[in-house]
């Protein structure tokens, strides 16, 4: 009876145990109004195409939180952040998908070669440094580096980490009537004057990094059959939501750039930085 009791003890301790896949979907469209200087997009459109592409790769529903428009301030990101840190155990999958809009700040610590950080925008930042802002809503590569640290810590070396960012560091953010398509991100970049520091060193990058295009391009929307808008990334990850469980994570630049280019119709390089283990497959 003892040995019979160990032997399901072990298993139900197995069983909790056993990895989980995770995520968390920011989708902002609608940012506040004119005097913050974001244009209208439609990355709150993202969300269902995300959670549709999540749940066809074995995430539960309710693993999968989401901050839609207002929601996604910078404090309620970086408290989502700090939950999904908490609750990772161990060889976890842990998926981060931002759309939005993107846009280039001063590096503060010499770590970018060009001198500016890429950021994501979120809801409450604004577009250009005022005498009370001075980027502390934008979402810095720098802090999500310190987050996903944090994170890889709780996952350990053969948990997975992805994050998707569908929005860009560069081009216009305007809507001109010529365009088919409204563009993700801001011509302006966001310069905190005075503060220069010398370049030191990239870091190594220990997760699966998926951007919709090169830091020099625009990251165009996608128009749906009903007029709708979406962003090409995430809807390119959709559309190959039923082969991702097979398609090895180092082919899948070739992959994406196939399907976003046909859907925008332009010139555009999605980028997938992958850390050592790029024979994996992306949700395993």
């Amino acid at each position: 009876m003892k040995r019979l009791l160990f032997i399901v003890g072990l298993f139900f301790c197995c069983i909790s145990l056993q990895a989980e896949k995770r995520a968390l979907v920011i989708g902002i469209g609608a940012y506040p109004d004119v005097d913050y200087g974001w244009p209208v997009i439609h990355g709150d459109n993202d969300i269902v195409f995300a959670k549709t592409m999540l749940v066809a790769n074995g995430f539960k529903a309710g693993n999968i939180d989401t901050l839609r428009n207002e929601q996604a301030t910078s404090h309620a990101i970086g408290e989502a952040f700090i939950k999904l840190i908490a609750t990772a155990k161990t060889n976890d999958v842990v998926y981060i998908h931002f759309s939005g809009h993107g846009q280039q700040i001063t590096d503060l610590d010499g770590d970018e070669e060009d001198g500016w950080d890429e950021a994501w925008v979120a809801y409450d930042a604004l577009q250009e440094p005022t005498p009370n802002y001075h980027g502390e809503h934008h979402i810095t590569d720098d802090q999500l580096n310190a987050w996903l640290k944090q994170l890889r810590q709780k996952v350990g070396t053969n948990g997975r980490i992805i994050v998707v960012s569908d929005a860009c560091h560069s081009g216009t953010s305007t809507r001109d009537i010529t365009e088919p398509t409204e563009i993700r991100g801001a011509h302006s970049k966001f310069e905190l004057n005075g503060i220069k520091h010398p370049y030191k060193e990239q870091r190594t990058i220990e997760w699966i990094s998926i951007s919709a295009c090169a830091d020099n391009e625009c990251n165009r929307q996608h128009r749906l059959s009903d007029g709708k808008q979406c962003g090409s990334l995430t809807y390119a990850l959709y559309l190959l939501r039923d082969n991702l469980s097979t398609i090895v994570a180092d082919q899948l630049s070739a992959l994406l750039n196939k399907t976003i280019n046909e859907l925008v119709k332009r010139p555009q390089t999605p980028l997938v930085e992958l850390p050592n283990a790029n024979n994996q497959y992306l949700f395993e």
